[in-house]
């Protein structure tokens, strides 16, 4: 699997499952309600400003997602900071998920 594409992105802290989700999506992974926890449960110790990420891999036959997440140093738990190493085939469909997540104040999973 080909991880050349390096992207990052902000989003609201409520929108972390729609997000995942959709990202589990691209991957054409299943994302289980334990691995979502774990996830939170990670990112809950985190600090972008202090170089404190949580890490998770989306791993599936045609694509994998690096995910490095962490919250933000001044906002705290309102904002989470994404970042993505996978293939740039996900180039296109990871910046339309930015561009559109970006334009609602919330997502329903």
């Amino acid at each position: 699997m080909n991880k050349d594409f390096k992207y990052g992105f902000w989003i609201w802290s409520n929108k972390l499952n729609p997000v995942l989700s959709m990202l589990s999506h691209l991957a054409d992974y299943q994302l289980s309600a334990e691995e979502r926890d774990l996830i939170k449960e990670e990112l809950a110790t985190t600090n972008d400003e202090k170089g404190v990420w949580s890490h998770y891999v989306l791993k599936c036959q045609q694509y994998e997602i690096e995910l490095s997440l962490a919250y933000d140093g001044e906002e705290g738990a309102d904002m989470v900071h994404l970042k993505l190493l996978t293939s740039a085939e996900l180039k296109e469909k990871l910046e339309s998920l930015n561009l559109f997540q970006s334009l609602f104040k919330e997502l329903v999973e």
